[in-house]
């Protein structure tokens, strides 16, 4: 299954376009990682963001339902052959494309009993519920010192297999992850979820940019953590 590309708008930019995005479930297969240009490219940059770091959600009568860690590769690059310092950036066909690979577990305790989300989106065999992840983007850069174009074409790909577990994700001038389950709470004791999400910009000097991120669990009852983060270029 391919990812499906919706419309959103990131805060401080008027030009976003995405996010592509696709979550599951281990267990994974086909993966495929390709979003580091050669070396010498020239803007590009990658880092690495902590959301969540086991995160205590939700209480009830009977204590703290689990533990959230989120974390994600954040793969920048200033595209177009144009510097991004360019005041003329966009209009010389200049356009930043920022991929984030999401990586994210949740760890339900075990003296908690919850049904666990649905996404419409999956395909289902037996018990499974089958997720892929399926990026490509070709992208115009620069290199030897801008010198010289450099045609890289990004690509990404992943594969999951959920027992009795759906995942949904969104952005909306935040980031979302949603979690649902159909199955007992044992098969859920352990849950991971991948997606990716692509957003282009085409005004460098707005960054730093502050986005939010929220990561809803709903099961016997609702649960939702959340907050804000920085996103600044790396070049």
């Amino acid at each position: 299954m391919t990812t499906a590309e919706e419309k959103t708008q990131t805060q401080q930019d008027e030009a976003a376009k995405g996010p592509l995005i696709t979550t599951g479930q281990s267990s994974t297969s086909g993966m495929v990682n390709n979003l580091i240009p050669p070396l010498g490219t020239m803007y590009y940059g990658q880092q690495t963001h902590t959301f969540l770091n086991n995160n205590v959600v939700g209480t009830d009568a009977a204590g703290h339902f689990g533990t959230v860690s989120w974390s994600a590769d954040i793969y920048t690059y200033g595209t177009g052959g144009v510097d991004p310092k360019d005041p003329n950036f966009a209009a010389d066909g200049g356009l930043l494309y920022i991929i984030m690979v999401h990586r994210a577990s949740v760890q339900i305790y075990s003296d908690y009993s919850a049904d666990l989300p649905s996404t419409g989106s999956e395909s289902i065999s037996g018990d499974n519920y089958n997720y892929s992840i399926n990026f490509e983007q070709s992208m115009q850069m620069l290199q030897n010192g801008g010198n010289e174009q450099l045609l890289f074409d990004a690509k990404y790909q992943q594969s999951f297999s959920p027992v009795q577990a759906k995942q949904s994700s969104s952005t909306s001038n935040c980031i979302q992850f949603r979690l649902n389950t159909t199955g007992s709470a044992n098969d859920h004791r352990n849950t991971e979820i991948s997606a990716l999400s692509m957003f282009t910009h085409k005004n460098p000097s707005q960054f730093t940019v502050n986005p939010g991120f929220s990561f809803d669990i709903n099961g016997h009852e609702h649960w939702a953590i959340g907050g804000g983060w920085s996103l600044s270029l790396p070049f």
